[in-house]
């Protein structure tokens, strides 16, 4: 049957076809989400990955998308590749031609081997008559824990020396007839390390590597091919260690740490193992033990809080070639250490690493050609734009105050290199790093240098001694800082010429990008990628510039939808999904931060909230099923701990510790607060549940959630205020936005409270970081949108716009909290924790709200009535499923194109792209408060319009209404009104479209 299937689809005249990609390969193919295209190193340590690609873009004779292509078969083939001879392939597994749509599976073949190579192939068949071109990736296994305990490396480096450069030779001895077919290196360095192997950096922008994990129950390696890098003969291994976060000074253990998790670490320590395949079927093994030898480096103190201290007079930059030799250094021979894992596990580090420059962001074309995206022009007000990014920023003015002072003109987590230096030896250059600076007479200070009391009891200094060679280059090892400003003690004379600075996060794609007529919503969408990148350091931090940059869970929880719309941050979430589990207590509580340095256990709640949140958000983002059911089991733990809080005190006095945290008018009642994130999290266990088909606990908690409902209006409803708690801003967002919490007949007084009290603020919003997430989906869905862009808009205090309209400093990041400063002079200006509002871009804004695991892409953008607020928006996402472009504008020059002659009428246009394979639902709500749908086209085609009989009541019991389409249209299968709402839905195939959706007044 699907033989005859395949042939008929030959049939079909693909010479009508194009590819956008210039391939009719799959695209986008990944194995446990890495990108096969973006990474070419790709190592693995699950015998069941997760497959997944996407169908190219087609294009027919007009080079216009073509609709409605769906994939209806693949073939999936997994090859092994011996690592003696590697141009070999011996078949382990084949999905045969398998008639599907679907673009996801899980491998369930042979299990794969320890350090093994294998070979990947995809294919797919399309509706539209393509039998696809194999893509053909590689990939390899490593399974270090696997390995023979015979056979083992050891953890070595020293405990008396501060041994942080070791070194090792070998030789590798080849007959007439042999010859290194592969070679790969398992390493796991703590705090950090840097390989090199015969003179080189095995990977020169990696940095800051293994990722910061609670080391006791998990620490990770890395896997490296370094085939090329070897050669017959005499070879030579060089590693260079740091303190990073396995160092006591940067340990800090805050009030109600559990004693499992309190261990303090010591002196750095790597384990290392290199394996050798020979064509003749020999091997080579080097381990990391006793014969090594090491020394103290150059960089004589590294630390991630006060910055590092090089003395380059020290330096030996040949240490790893085969021929160096040292008459002035002693190296002595390495000792065996503890291992940092205790009853934990060593496992790879499946996140990509934390990269510096050019090699940390990659950015895809996410640029649209259509005429509404290219009318925005300008984008945003100050900072470097990202989109365009190079890797590097160069200062952007200069000037003096007790030393040469260089301004970025955008802050960053990172550092700086200074280049063609000429000072004698032993001379003293000292770096500095700011995020803002004093002006003049701020306080009565009368100069204008670098201010560092948001720093608090760090320095941020690097401090270098010179060689006095000439034309040096000076950088730090091992640590990094958040600034803008840099200030150079000790070089006068330096300029711009010299400096080059390099943001540095963990490697990610830059996959969304948004942008609208708005400036101010255009500089917010700029400081929330900026401010995101900064704390994207192998697990999210809270900010990167004073004596914090640590694993704060209510942060997380607050940006990761906007995370993952705007970057390509999968693996990075689930190794902080993972971390969470690990930390977790026998009795479900997890806590505030993660590691767990600071903060309580049990969490806060809307800290702990993290957890579920950043699950359900992979969960949407990827359609996996599967992350839901790793976590399922623990998460079930962590609400019944909140249950078992709850059964202590009741909601009255339930548990809190940071409230609605920086907040422009504070809230009293904190419990409140953590019984919204408590009854929050049950409602959406409930829905994980439903997905997992887990129907007894769909059950069980729909009526914890029903009691708790009610409970939280009879306790926390003042009916004398007619709001909630204190009648506060935060409590009446935080009640209305839990479903079936605020009683239906009093619904109506709530909102008038709420509203009401922005009003009597000057149209300004006082909550904090968990009510503003909250506030403007609540307001944009009901009936309150213009008010939502009014608060995104305004640039007055409390405010986003406020952050970078200010008489101190116009914000590139987002802040840590609305004050100016410097009323909060130890206040961070790069925060994530406020980001939320950039998941109301795109699902509010945009309109993108995404049911992969449905196949389906729902488009519906919330329109103003009010046309001046907001004109134009448009937005690229690159989803898992494929590239989303979604772009409207209000059509005030598009009458008399569509032949409408009444100046009365008001028309949206939108250019819509569906990736294929996919299927959209794209709605329009009505531009006038008392509108109707006038007419609706497609590619300037008239669709459908409303008739002078159609009648304006309600046509059925239902107010969804299938309306009879005047034309036939390629891909549109559906056109529907509510007659409620005034919306319109289309159900469309794949494609790219174009749609005007004309309104006017309904007159009854």
């Amino acid at each position: 049957m699907l033989g005859i299937f395949f042939g008929l689809l030959c049939l079909l005249g693909v010479e009508s076809l194009h590819f956008a990609h210039n391939t009719s390969q799959p695209i986008d193919v990944r194995i446990e989400y890495w990108l096969l295209e973006q990474y070419y190193d790709v190592v693995i340590d699950t015998h069941t990955p997760i497959i997944s690609w996407n169908l190219p873009t087609f294009l027919n004779n007009h080079h216009h998308h073509q609709r409605d292509i769906q994939q209806v078969a693949y073939q999936v083939q997994l090859y092994k590749r011996p690592a003696h001879d590697t141009t070999t392939s011996i078949l382990l597994w084949d999905t045969q031609p398998t008639e599907s749509s679907s673009t996801t599976l899980q491998y369930n073949g042979p299990m794969f081997g320890v350090d093994s190579r294998y070979e990947l192939r995809v294919r797919y068949w399309s509706t539209h008559g393509v039998k696809s071109d194999w893509f053909i990736a590689t990939f390899r296994t490593a399974f270090f824990h696997l390995l023979n305990a015979g056979d083992a490396p050891q953890w070595i480096g020293s405990d008396i020396i501060n041994m942080n450069q070791l070194r090792k030779t070998f030789n590798i001895d080849l007959s007439s007839s042999s010859a290194i077919s592969s070679a790969s290196v398992v390493i796991s360095g703590i705090g950090y390390y840097e390989l090199h192997i015969n003179g080189y950096p095995v990977d020169l922008s990696r940095k800051l590597d293994v990722g910061w994990t609670t080391y006791q129950q998990r620490t990770l390696y890395v896997s490296y091919d370094v085939t090329d890098f070897l050669t017959g003969g005499a070879n030579a291994i060089g590693v260079y260690l740091g303190q990073g976060w396995y160092n006591q000074q940067q340990w800090i253990i805050g009030p109600g740490a559990r004693t499992e998790l309190s261990t303090q670490y010591g002196s750095p320590r790597f384990i290392f193992r290199l394996v050798i395949y020979l064509s003749d079927s020999s091997i080579i093994t080097i381990n990391s033990n006793e014969t090594w030898l090491g020394r103290e480096a150059e960089h004589r103190a590294d630390n991630l809080y006060m910055g590092t201290i090089v003395d380059y007079r020290a330096a030996r930059p040949t240490f790893s070639t085969a021929t160096f030799v040292d008459k002035t250094s002693l190296w002595i021979n390495a000792s065996i250490l503890s291992s940092p894992v205790q009853n934990g596990t060593l496992s790879l580090q499946r996140m990509p690493p934390i990269r510096a420059g050019f090699d940390a962001l990659d950015i895809p074309d996410l640029s649209s050609t259509d005429d509404i995206t290219t009318s925005i022009v300008e984008r945003y007000l100050c900072g470097a734009d990202l989109a365009k990014f190079n890797g590097v920023l160069t200062p952007i003015g200069t000037d003096y105050s007790n030393g040469k002072i260089f301004d970025l003109g955008q802050n960053f987590a990172g550092w700086c290199r200074l280049s063609g230096i000429n000072v004698p030896r032993g001379y003293i250059v000292q770096l500095r790093h700011s995020e803002y600076r004093y002006s003049s007479g701020i306080n009565g200070i009368p100069f204008n240098g670098i201010d560092t009391e948001n720093l608090e009891s760090i320095a941020a200094t690097d401090t270098f001694i010179l060689q006095g060679s000439g034309n040096e280059t000076i950088e730090p090892m091992f640590t990094y800082h958040g600034f803008r400003y840099l200030l150079v003690n000790g070089l006068d004379n330096i300029d711009s010429s010299q400096v080059t600075c390099y943001p540095v996060h963990t490697q990610t794609s830059l996959i969304g990008n948004f942008s609208s007529s708005s400036v101010v919503l255009n500089q917010i969408q700029h400081n929330i990628l900026w401010s995101q990148l900064s704390n994207t350091m192998s697990l999210p931090t809270d900010c990167p510039q004073r004596n914090e940059r640590r694993g704060w869970m209510g942060d997380a929880a607050l940006s990761v939808d906007e995370a993952l719309f705007n970057f390509d941050l999968i693996q990075f979430y689930l190794n902080f999904l993972t971390m969470i589990q690990d930390n977790q207590a026998a009795d479900g509580a997890i806590s505030d931060t993660v590691p767990f340095t600071v903060g309580f256990a049990p969490a806060d709640p809307n800290w702990g909230t993290a957890y579920i949140t950043i699950t359900w958000a992979l969960y949407e983002h990827t359609g996996d099923i599967t992350i839901l059911e790793q976590y399922y089991t623990s998460i079930r733990a962590w609400i019944d701990c909140l249950t078992r809080q709850y059964q202590q005190t009741g909601l009255a006095h339930y548990f809190s510790h940071w409230g609605d945290w920086e907040p422009a008018a504070r809230m009293t009642n904190t419990s409140l607060i953590s019984s919204f994130a408590y009854l929050h999290d049950v409602h959406r266990f409930i829905n994980i549940s439903a997905v997992l088909n887990q129907t007894d606990n769909v059950k069980n908690y729909t009526e914890l959630y029903n009691t708790l409902a009610k409970e939280f209006h009879n306790v926390f409803y003042d009916g004398t205020l007619g709001g909630y708690a204190d009648n506060s801003q935060a409590a009446n967002v935080l009640a209305l936005a839990l479903p079936n919490v605020v009683p239906d007949p009093i619904e109506t007084f709530v909102w008038e409270a709420l509203l009401n009290n922005i009003k009597s603020q000057n149209q300004h919003f006082t909550g904090g970081i968990v009510s503003v997430a909250q506030l403007y989906p609540l307001l944009s869905t009901n009936g309150h949108h213009d008010l939502a862009v009014q608060l995104a808009s305004s640039t007055t205090y409390p405010s986003y716009g406020h952050m970078f309209n200010n008489p101190i400093q116009n914000a590139t990041t987002t802040w840590e909290a609305w004050n100016t400063l410097p009323d909060q002079a130890g206040s961070s200006l790069n925060h994530h924790m406020f980001n939320s509002i950039g998941s109301w871009f795109y699902r509010y804004l945009v309109g993108l709200q995404l049911s992969l695991a449905d196949h389906q892409v729902h488009i519906h953008p919330r329109m103003t009535y009010d046309e001046t607020l907001l004109t134009t928006v448009s937005a690229t996402v690159k989803t898992q499923k494929g590239l989303v472009r979604v772009a409207w504008t209000r059509a005030v020059n598009d009458i008399e194109q569509l032949s409408i002659s009444s100046p009365f009428l008001r028309i949206v246009k939108m250019t819509v792209t569906i990736p294929t394979n996919l299927e959209g639902i794209i709605s329009f709500d009505p531009l006038l408060k008392s509108g109707q749908c006038h007419s609706f086209y497609v590619d300037h085609q008239l669709l459908w319009k409303r008739s002078s009989l159609y009648p304006r009541q309600r046509l059925r019991a239902s107010s969804v209404n299938d309306l009879s389409l005047i034309n036939v249209v390629s891909g549109v299968k559906r056109l529907a009104e509510d007659t409620d709402s005034g919306t319109m839905t289309l159900r469309v195939s794949s494609g790219q479209y174009q749609f005007h959706a004309v309104w006017e007044e309904k007159f009854l």
